[in-house]
């Protein structure tokens, strides 16, 4: 550090329409004691006469007496004299008796009249900043006129209209950041030359007047590259590259209340916000922008919740009482989705008090969570709260939104509307502006590359969308492995280049936790999603963190500390966090998801499932906001391919979600236990079930062979007696068994019919007529799986029985009354006899008309629904038997092993007329009570017959 360094003058004059050049040349001569030519080798005084506080649409100056009595140094006393001009001349001016078209005029006149002085002059060629609307435009035009005028003076042009003083003609505020940069490292140079000649500067003071620029010793903790978090106001010193851009979205925020800044994924649009346009809105780019409440939020899952803590922020005089917080806050979103002009009134509110040229601007980041985390009812309505802004004075939006989900934003008529008058398209930077991110940083910080490293690292970023946010990180990475303010080659080549860097610190730190992917996997199957083109895109998560699995905890904390993750919790451990609050976790940049090789493979074998885990969370929000219609329910189909996603994902779901994704068949079975439903819609749950696939337990087949739910049946130890409409039968003891819960369903049937060993085994017709052995089976009426099997024959349902029988020996049921019951030895399955089968539709001892008790319509499947057929089995559960047995009345006739005539005698060798009992689907109620009995031909496969098995005391066929 040399003993001496000098100090060089600047003085800045200027009227008040630029604020921009003005911050723009504090910025520059700020930066140049950072190049590597001045480092230690010049400070600066810069010297303005603004007057604090004198308003915003005109700037003001101290007059020079005002100056003088401060003894502020004048221009002629300073070395440089930056003069910039625009469509303002200011305020006019008199001093010592002579007149003056401003302040500015003045100070112009004292520099070039000084020999110390280099005196440059800028003049904005751009549009002047006022229309015809404007209630002031004959002052502002008059101004203009007077500035015209004014360089087309003598003070510019001899008589002949020879040029005598020159002028730099910009457009733009970065158009004047290139011309200035150059010029004052010209000035600055030429008077390090005469540097011994400079006497060393006084020590002043600085205060509203006089600012001191001089290289500050840079925070080594601090890395001048921000990684892959976004810039941010307080990153506005290390913010290179983008003026261009920023001059851009300044004229389109002075012209629209509502701009969309949208770019690809990785291109800036956050910091460009962030540490670019809102600098220089505090310094007045926009008159009275400098006196703006900005508040910034993402939308998330909660738009309107992120917009209301995102004002109270800025407005904390707002603030409501504790105790009324939360209706407060429930009122504000219901007006906001009802009446959206009263977020207008709220930001009036905020406002009281501060100068009336005050607006509040929102700044929605991520703008597509909107589309992505929000449901769509708050994603309609925060489009209308938009188009609303749109019309008002006081408020604008600035949001920032990936391009790929620009076809998105359009679906809703307020945003495409918006969009296309206020889309701010923001393309990846070109190569010089790259150079600036690399080099102008780097100055800061006094660090410097080996040669040729920089062009190498422009060389590897490219002009890919999405490779900034790679060179971002990888010079984070390159500063953090430096320990000589020298980056070299060898320390890039260790990270992997711009292209690598994230992967191998990703791949680094995940390898030194020691865990298995599937650790990586349910941490990030949270943080990431998948759009429908299968674009990846990240996403915030809720983690409670006395919840998580301790690997868990140890991966989050460690990608947080490489600044891979970001969280709001200090700390994932439940020791260093509060238990009741949760953590909000996310990536630190969607680049991640491309360039973390391992990270990238999973989310390309898993996107579908991505896809779908989003779809369920957008849905089920749907659902539960609408009051959870039916209707928004999705069907089996696609509830198959959900629990297999998260069989395979194994996400966290909400109580809403695991509502959401009930399935179909609880669903509908649920609906068949209300008496309301209607015939037609149980004959159509039964149908539906059949397709889905119908789950109940004894109504589908297992390993080939017909799963039948067997319910024990009470007995009397004592003889009773059975009145049917016929005959008595009895008085007869009825040994303890079981029954089906169901009748023999077609599917079941089937399995009979295409087991090797079943219809044609000629074991289970032995003794029957010849002409009934292996008796042709007749065509399914219902051919749904779940439906009764029909059209069988007294012969085919006994073949079956024993078919079964077979199939089932050794099966143990333990009856509550006898012990255990085993088909083989003590049992048999059979068809029942009729006072089996009466016995339990009457509830034995209760002798009940019905299965349920006196006649009901809506309890069964007869003439009387209208139906016309049966429906799957079960589908009238208010007409079960006490011991749970389905269908005993209606659907369709069950037969039973006995003869009509002969009670007592089972005749399997003869055409004795059999029993049926039940009633069906064409009969009246008449046939299904539980005393009716009929009969038929055993023959006989009508398409209103059908069989039911018990368990029971062998029987001698």
């Amino acid at each position: 550090m040399p003993d001496h360094i000098p100090f060089i003058r600047i003085f800045i004059s200027s009227p008040g329409d630029v604020n921009d050049e003005r911050k723009i040349a504090l910025e520059v001569i700020e930066q140049l004691p950072y190049r590597p030519t001045f480092r230690e080798k010049v400070a600066f005084r810069v010297i303005a006469w603004d007057k604090p506080g004198a308003g915003t649409p005109m700037r003001a100056t101290l007059t020079p007496q005002d100056a003088i009595n401060k003894g502020l140094p004048t221009p002629a006393e300073c070395d440089i004299v930056v003069v910039l001009f625009w469509s303002r001349m200011g305020t006019p001016l008199t001093h010592d008796g002579k007149s003056y078209l401003s302040g500015t005029h003045w100070e112009l006149l004292n520099a070039l009249e000084a020999k110390r002085s280099e005196t440059v002059i800028y003049r904005r060629t751009d549009d002047p900043p006022f229309k015809l609307s404007d209630p002031d435009f004959d002052k502002l035009h008059g101004q203009y006129k007077t500035v015209k005028a004014f360089f087309a003076s003598d003070l510019f042009y001899e008589a002949d209209g020879t040029i005598k003083r020159g002028i730099n003609m910009y457009k733009t505020p970065d158009d004047f950041r290139r011309a200035f940069e150059i010029d004052l490292e010209v000035l600055v140079l030429d008077i390090l030359k005469r540097a011994d000649s400079h006497p060393p500067e006084p020590d002043v003071k600085d205060d509203d007047n006089i600012s001191t620029i001089r290289a500050v010793t840079w925070d080594a903790a601090k890395s001048p590259f921000p990684g892959l978090r976004a810039f941010t106001e307080a990153d506005a010193d290390i913010f290179f590259g983008r003026g261009y851009e920023t001059d851009a979205l300044i004229r389109q925020l002075m012209g629209s209340r509502v701009v969309a800044v949208v770019g690809a994924s990785g291109s800036g649009k956050s910091s460009l916000v962030g540490a670019g346009l809102i600098p220089r809105l505090r310094a007045n780019a926009i008159p009275g922008s400098k006196d703006w409440r900005i508040a910034r939020f993402t939308p998330g899952e909660a738009p309107f919740e992120q917009l209301y803590a995102a004002l109270l922020e800025v407005f904390p005089h707002l603030k409501p009482n504790p105790l009324e917080a939360r209706r407060i806050k429930q009122n504000f979103i219901a007006d906001l989705r009802e009446a959206p002009e009263t977020l207008v009134e709220v930001c009036t509110a905020g406002l009281e008090g501060a100068p009336v040229w005050a607006e509040t601007l929102l700044f929605v980041d991520q703008f597509e969570e909107l589309f992505t985390l929000a449901s769509k009812a708050d994603a309609q309505a925060f489009a209308v709260l938009l188009e609303a802004i749109s019309h008002c004075d006081r408020v604008r939006v600035v949001v920032t939104m990936r391009a790929d989900f620009y076809h998105r934003a359009v679906e809703y008529p307020q945003l495409a509307e918006l969009l296309r008058t206020g889309s701010f398209p923001l393309a990846i930077p070109k190569r010089d502006a790259l150079r600036q991110m690399i080099e102008r940083p780097a100055e800061r910080a006094g660090l410097t590359f080996d040669h040729a490293l920089a062009d190498r690292i422009l060389d590897d970023t490219g002009d890919e969308p999405g490779n900034l946010a790679l060179m971002a990180y990888a010079l984070d990475e390159l500063y953090k492995l430096d320990d000589d303010n020298l980056l070299t080659h060898s320390e890039y080549e260790q990270l992997g280049g711009v292209s690598g860097a994230i992967g191998t610190r990703a791949e680094s730190v995940f390898a030194a936790l020691g865990v298995d992917d599937s650790i990586m996997q349910q941490v990030f199957h949270a943080l990431v999603e998948v759009d429908e083109r299968g674009t990846a895109t990240r996403r915030r998560a809720q983690f409670q963190p006395d919840a998580l699995a301790e690997n868990v905890r140890k991966l989050i904390n460690a990608f947080t500390t490489a600044r891979l993750l970001v969280t709001n919790a200090v700390g994932m451990t439940p020791a260093s966090s509060d238990n009741s609050k949760m953590a909000v976790v996310e990536v630190a940049h969607e680049a991640i998801l491309r360039s973390w090789p391992r990270l990238a493979a999973w989310i390309e074998d898993t996107q579908d499932d991505l896809r779908l885990l989003r779809q369920v969370h957008n849905a089920a929000q749907e659902w539960d906001e609408k009051g959870r219609p039916a209707y928004l329910l999705w069907p089996q189909e696609r509830l198959t391919l959900v629990y297999a996603m998260r069989e395979r994902l194994k996400p966290e779901l909400s109580d809403t979600e695991r509502d959401f994704i009930e399935p179909e068949q609880a669903r509908l079975l649920r609906e068949l236990d209300s008496i309301s439903t209607t015939h037609e819609r149980r004959r159509d749950i039964g149908d539906r079930l059949a397709v889905i696939g119908d789950t109940r337990p004894g109504v589908g087949v297992k390993d080939g062979v017909p799963e039948l739910l067997w319910l024990p049946v009470e007995v009397s130890p004592d003889p009773v007696m059975i009145q049917t409409n016929e005959v008595k039968i009895g008085p007869i003891v009825i040994p303890p068994f079981f029954i089906a819960q169901y009748q023999i369903t077609y599917g079941q049937f089937q399995t009979f019919w295409d087991a090797p060993d079943g219809f044609d085994d000629a074991h289970w017709w032995e003794g029957m007529p010849d002409q009934y052995k292996k008796q042709e089976m007749n065509q399914q009426r219902t051919k749904i799986t779940n439906a009764p099997r029909d059209s069988v024959s007294w012969y085919q349902s006994v073949a079956f029985a024993r078919w079964l029988n077979h199939r089932l020996r050794g099966l143990e049921l333990a009856h509550p009354s006898t012990g255990v019951l085993k088909v083989g030895a003590n049992a048999e399955i059979r068809l029942p006899t009729e006072w089996e089968w009466q016995w339990v539709a009457q509830g034995g001892m209760q002798a009940r008309a019905y299965p349920w008790g006196d006649w009901q319509e809506g309890f069964a499947n007869t003439s009387e629904a209208g139906l016309s057929r049966t429906t799957a089995v079960g589908m009238y559960p208010h007409g079960r038997a006490e011991c749970e047995a389905r269908d005993l009345a209606g659907n369709l006739f069950d037969w039973c092993l006995n003869d009509k005539n002969k009670v007592d005698q089972i005749s399997i060798s003869s055409t004795e007329y059999k029993v049926l009992r039940g009633g069906s689907f064409v009969d009246l109620q008449y046939f299904a009570a539980s005393s009716y009995r009929y009969s038929n031909d055993p023959s006989y496969r009508s398409s209103i017959y059908g069989l039911r098995l018990v368990v029971s005391a062998p029987m001698r066929l």
